[in-house]
């Protein structure tokens, strides 16, 4: 009778591993937001699992206290219960040899009480609480809750010794659950449980992981593809280009080429309908917001919000003349890719070509160029194509040049004086070949 106490005992220490192993993987493998939701949803039983979870560091030591005392009770009460198992079949074969029934009992108590051990009390549990995790917690958290305080003086002193031998290592002894994910490894999740997303689907996540890094000099267009009004020409010439290139907001510029504001089409038109006079658009001229290239695009962004123009020059403190701008449609092109309208079938900034090969302007910034190959091209002096292609000549490339990259090719196409107009970029696998190709 008392054997099979002993047997039953050593079960129940088996199992009892198996509920902490389990409470300690299901509370991992639960999302923190899930468990703030499970608490709406299942009442107290919730509500306890979202305290639990929050305390997570806490909560796991409970659970390795608790595997602990479970496996050193196993073994110790473990070995006796099961090596008398075999005492009859000894007595029914004749073993009277006591060296002999003791090898061969504690042979067989530690196989048994392993396998129990690994399987049932490690694996089977682990497995259960990673394949639903929410079920494991909720079921396992409020025990685990009375376990804690049950032995809280007990856990509180192990984890104190346990962070003050990490201090002597000079090493922080503070939780790092709250420790945020880079943009890179936040694609490494999510492209790792998303299997059935659309190649589309992906550009906008990891386009939207990527905003936060931008800066305006990564989106920036060169002033000079601005479409502008002057006050130096007549009304019917600043018309004509409203009519022509078909925008809401143009940057008014004075003969000097220095930015007086911006003009919304929205109030000519009320104007008009107002019968007022519109011969001076200097009139209906309203302020631009100015930012440097090096201001970041979430910042940009958070003043478009908050209703500023949708129109921003680029430009220095110390410089009157803008180097560029930058408008709300290149930011939400930068989050979702591009966004046509019925006006302005706009074209893509890059033209792939039938061989891979890439054609663009020179003023294309290294963030486009980066997006298009898929790689990060990166560099502290350049923020242009152009701008890279001087940095490695140290001087003005000719009509046809062709300068190596890691990973790429760009071969000059077309030149206007200083200014880099046209270049082609080669992927690694297609610059291997002939440049003389147009």
């Amino acid at each position: 009778m008392e054997n099979f106490f002993l047997s039953l005992i050593a079960l129940a220490l088996v199992l009892l591993n198996g509920f902490f192993v389990a409470a300690e993987f299901g509370l991992v493998k639960l999302r923190a937001t899930r468990a703030k939701g499970l608490a709406k949803i299942y009442g107290w039983r919730g509500r306890i699992l979202a305290k639990v979870h929050s305390q997570l560091d806490a909560y796991l030591s409970a659970c390795q206290l608790g595997i602990t005392l479970a496996s050193l009770g196993l073994g110790w009460i473990g070995e006796p219960a099961f090596s008398r198992l075999l005492e009859p079949l000894f007595m029914v074969l004749g073993v009277e040899s006591a060296a002999l029934i003791h090898s061969v009992s504690f042979f067989f108590a530690f196989t048994l009480i392993s396998f129990l051990h690994i399987v049932v009390g490690e694996l089977a549990p682990k497995s259960l609480a990673i394949r639903r995790p929410e079920v494991v917690a909720l079921w396992t958290s409020v025990p685990l809750y009375f376990f804690y305080w049950l032995m809280y003086p007990a856990i509180w002193l192990l984890n104190h010794s346990a962070n003050s031998l990490l201090r002597q290592l000079g090493l922080d002894g503070h939780s790092g659950h709250e420790s945020h994910y880079s943009a890179d490894e936040l694609k490494m999740i999510l492209r790792g449980n998303g299997d059935g997303n659309s190649r589309e689907e992906w550009n906008v996540v990891e386009q939207s992981l990527d905003f936060g890094r931008l800066k305006v000099a990564d989106l920036m267009r060169p002033f000079h593809e601005a479409a502008v009004l002057h006050s130096n020409v007549s009304l019917a010439e600043n018309l004509q280009v409203i009519a022509t290139q078909r925008f809401s907001r143009y940057p008014f510029v004075n003969e000097d080429g220095e930015v007086l504001g911006i003009i919304h089409l929205k109030n000519l038109f009320l104007a008009e309908l107002r019968h007022a006079d519109v011969s001076d658009l200097s009139d209906y001229v309203r302020p631009v917001e100015q930012v440097t290239p090096e201001t970041p695009v979430l910042e940009l962004f958070r003043r478009f919000r908050e209703g500023a123009p949708h129109f921003a020059i680029v430009t220095y403190a110390d410089e009157a003349q803008p180097m560029g701008f930058v408008t709300l449609d290149n930011l939400m092109a930068a989050l979702v890719g591009e966004i046509r309208d019925e006006f302005r079938q706009s074209r893509n900034d890059w033209l792939e070509q039938d061989d891979g090969a890439l054609l663009g302007k020179g003023s294309l910034s290294l963030y486009s160029l980066g997006r298009m190959l898929g790689k990060d091209i990166d560099h502290p002096e350049a923020e242009t194509v152009g701008g890279l292609i001087q940095w490695k000549l140290g001087n003005l490339p000719v009509e046809g040049e062709r300068i190596e990259f890691d990973g790429f090719t760009i071969v000059v196409k077309k030149m206007n004086g200083p200014r880099i107009v046209l270049v082609k970029v080669m992927p690694a696998a297609k610059s291997e070949g002939s440049v003389g190709d147009d």
